[in-house]
């Protein structure tokens, strides 16, 4: 009885730190949940005793299902079922736990925040404004969102990044000569950014496999630029928009973003999307299997080196952008206030 009692006091604590990682303010909140998991009795490894137990039961049951009482059969495989379910639950929840301790860390350590709602809701959102979220013909939806704001040296810009996974499917011939589906997915980022002086253009290295429409084509006098990009949209913003700086602008951050594109929607935004999962990426701070050194990381806080040098790049793009006579009348209006 030991064993259960154990087992289940760990997870209610797991349970309840986990809530507590969810409403915590500052990383002392998320070192106090540390020190909690620190200071149990017994150890963070389960025992396993009751999943043992229901396996012991299916073996059990097993035995007269082989002698021909077919319906133990059925009895040996919901023990079997249940003992896996508990085990695999009881797995992600503390595996998980050291993930989501180190999430919050790189939020409050950064200053950034959940933006609310859910995946599904600015996924709807974000697609009904930008055309970049056109892609996986089988699936698409959001696996993580962050929220902030670059503070630059002239400007001052809300922003969210999105983390997102697409699916493509597609039929494959086999040697037999019939076909199977196959399914192939692949991850993509971007940061829609507040970005009012510029809007209803678009720069892509990548475009989405799917477009709602295929606009004309505008050519710019940069061969190299060309190369690079397909830039679209209407041609009086786009010959504004394509100065000689801001085309040496974009072959580089080319050069620094993987199949980047820039999409400046209706709604005053930018949506700036690319292949780099290191944007996002911080340090490792280790596991439960070696608590003192995961607290000592997580006190420390988790930067993210690669986010702000490419928040700084939009705030350099804004400045070459920023003339406060070409905003609209409302958004000239905003910013005034």
């Amino acid at each position: 009885m030991q064993f259960f009692k154990h087992d289940a006091e760990l997870v209610r604590l797991l349970a309840t730190c986990d809530a507590e990682v969810a409403r915590a303010r500052t990383n002392d909140d998320l070192l106090q949940v540390i020190g909690r998991l620190q200071s149990f009795k017994g150890g963070l490894k389960f025992d396993h005793a009751q999943p043992l137990v229901l396996v012991m039961l299916a073996i059990v049951s097993a035995i007269p299902a082989m002698a021909g009482v077919v319906v133990m059969w059925f009895i040996a495989a919901c023990f079997g079922v249940a003992s896996l379910i508990i085990w695999m639950s009881r797995k992600a929840a503390f595996d998980e736990l050291p993930e989501r301790i180190a999430r919050k860390c790189s939020f409050l350590s950064n200053g950034l925040w959940d933006p609310g709602g859910t995946a599904e809701e600015r996924f709807t959102q974000l697609s009904g404004e930008f055309e970049d979220y056109e892609r996986g013909n089988d699936s698409r939806r959001i696996v993580d969102s962050a929220g902030g704001t670059y503070q630059g040296s002239r400007h001052q810009l809300p922003f969210v990044f999105h983390h997102l996974r697409y699916v493509n499917a597609h039929y494959k011939s086999k040697s037999d000569g019939e076909s199977e589906r196959v399914y192939e997915s692949f991850d993509r980022f971007s940061l829609v950014v507040d970005f009012p002086w510029v809007t209803g253009v678009m720069v892509c290295s990548d475009l989405p496999r799917k477009k709602r429409t295929r606009p004309r084509v505008f050519e710019t006098t940069s061969d190299d630029f060309n190369r690079n990009f397909i830039f679209t949209g209407d041609d009086l913003a786009c010959a504004k928009f394509a100065t000689p700086t801001t085309l040496a602008f974009l072959l580089r951050l080319c050069r620094q973003l993987k199949k980047v594109n820039l999409e400046f929607s209706s709604e005053g935004r930018l949506c700036l999307s690319f292949d780099d999962a290191e944007v996002m990426a911080y340090k490792d701070p280790g596991t439960f299997e070696d608590l003192a050194g995961f607290y000592a990381n997580i006190k420390r806080g988790l930067e993210l080196p690669g986010l702000f040098p490419v928040l700084a790049l939009v705030h350099e793009l804004a400045e070459l952008h920023d003339n406060n006579f070409d905003l609209p009348m409302k958004v000239a209006d905003e910013m005034e206030q």
